[in-house]
Parts: structure tokens; sequence; C-alpha cells
């Protein structure tokens, strides 16, 4: 509940107290009012009628400490309301502290300007890259050897990036649909990824993929045969778009995108 939701239900409650004291009031008027004098047929009609009594000064003293004791209570409640929220607000923003954190440094890596939007893309892209790592490093199966071309091999891991890390991982432990790798050109051009710029890449996790161009950020999509189809946000150049992605695989260490020429499977090194 916020300040302006308290203000407004502060000045209700005092207004309510207000009304019940005025109430008081006027019953305190109405007991100490004489009754009204019994007339006999034989009596003179009255000059004047009597005068209203006073109010009771007991009543007005009631009346007055029912107020200043329930807006007080209205006080300490807003007051305490007031402190849970900005408690609650700091958690969040220590408990987001670090996500953010790897969001920007993701951003920073592969050059995205950050904004609200992009920040939120950057999130989701962090947390695709480490659920997959979760899930890697919970699969219970040893992993299987590099396929395809033997040349095909990245370079040493502490070049890598986070998610060409994990997505390399991803098919030697079976996690993930078969497109999920890390894609090149060529086999020479596995060892320049993340080392320099390659136009002819595609580092693909279950939720995240990342191009020359383009990041981008899907729902996990399963083959159909040797096809997906990828319902995708996308940060390129700096601004925000959806874009629908097409997969095609002719072998398990062959992958074209949106019917690009064919890239070849690259592999970490033994």
């Amino acid at each position: 509940m916020t300040i302006r939701t308290i203000l407004p239900l502060m000045a209700a409650g005092i207004s309510m107290l207000a009304l019940a004291a005025c109430s008081d009031e006027q019953n305190a008027q109405r007991s100490e009012a004489p009754p009204p004098a019994v007339e006999s047929p034989q009596s003179p009609p009255a000059a004047t009628d009597a005068p209203p009594a006073a109010p009771s000064e007991t009543g007005r003293n009631d009346a007055l400490d029912r107020i200043g004791e329930g807006a007080g209570l209205i006080l300490d409640g807003a007051g305490e309301l007031a402190r849970d929220a900005r408690s609650r607000t700091e958690a969040l923003l220590e408990d987001a502290g670090p996500a953010l954190e790897r969001a920007r440094a993701y951003a920073r890596e592969l050059g995205v300007v950050v904004n609200e939007l992009t920040e939120r893309a950057m999130r989701e892209f962090a947390a695709g890259v480490e659920e997959l790592e979760r899930r890697i490093d919970e699969a219970d199966r040893p992993g299987t050897a590099p396929t395809g071309d033997a040349a095909a091999v990245l370079a040493p891991s502490s070049q890598l990036r986070a998610d060409t890390r994990a997505a390399a991982r991803a098919a030697p432990a079976g996690v993930g649909p078969a497109y999920v790798g890390v894609w090149a050109g060529d086999a020479a051009s596995c060892a320049r990824i993340d080392v320099e710029p390659v136009e002819m890449m595609a580092v693909i996790t279950p939720t995240t993929l990342r191009r020359f161009e383009a990041v981008c950020n899907f729902a996990e999509t399963p083959l159909a045969g040797d096809t997906a189809t990828l319902a995708a946000s996308c940060i390129a150049e700096g601004d925000m778009e959806e874009r629908s992605i097409s997969l095609a695989m002719a072998g398990p260490d062959t992958l074209s995108i949106d019917g690009s020429p064919p890239l070849v499977r690259c592999h970490l090194p033994e």
C-alpha cells in the first residue's frame, strides 16, 4: 500500500471519528436537557420556551479524546505500512542486483545499448544460459564424443562467452533439441567465435540464439521432423523486434537458419 493510498484512508477515518463525536455530543445534549413541563388545564400558558441545555463538557472531552486516539492509530498504521514497503523494496533491489549486473555484463560483451527493454531482454538471455548450465550439470549421463568435422574446434573455454560454453556442452550431454549448439559457416571459423567477429555463426541454447547481428529469446521449441520455427524477441542494432526464425537440419551436425547456406557444428577442444 502506498502513501497515496494511505492518506485518503486517514482522512476518511478521521472524518468518521468526527461524525461519531458529533453524535455523542448530540446524545449528551438530549440526556442533559430537562423533560418538558406537564401543563394542567388550569395553568396559564408559559410565556417563553426554556433555553436549550449546554452540551456536556464530559461528553465533548470524551469525543475529542476518541478522535485523537483514532487519528493516532491511523498514523501509526500508515508509518508501519510505509516502513514495511520500504524494507521490501530494498530487499527486492538487493536481490535483483547480481542479476542486473550479469545482464548488463552480457549486454556490454555483445555491444548492446542498455535501456529498459534491452535490459529486460538481456536478463532473460542470461537466465536462459544459466538454466541450460543447470540442466547440463544435472544430466545423469556421460558426455558423448564430438561428431562431425574434427577440425571444427572452438577456442579454449577461457576465451568463450558463457552461452557458447553451455551451448557446446549441451549436445554431448543430451540436453535440449538437436539444434542446440555452436555453429559456424566452416570448420576453420569455429576457432574465431568469441575471439573476433564472425558473420556466419550462431550460438543456440534451448531458449536463446546469438548471431553476428542479433540476440534473441524464445520459448523452447522441439523439432518437428528436421525443422523448427522459433517465435523470437530479438535485439538487433539496438532495437527490439519480433522475428520468426526457421531452422532446418539436414543431419545432426548441419544447420540452416532462414534458408542460409549450411552451418557446421563446432565443439569444445578436448
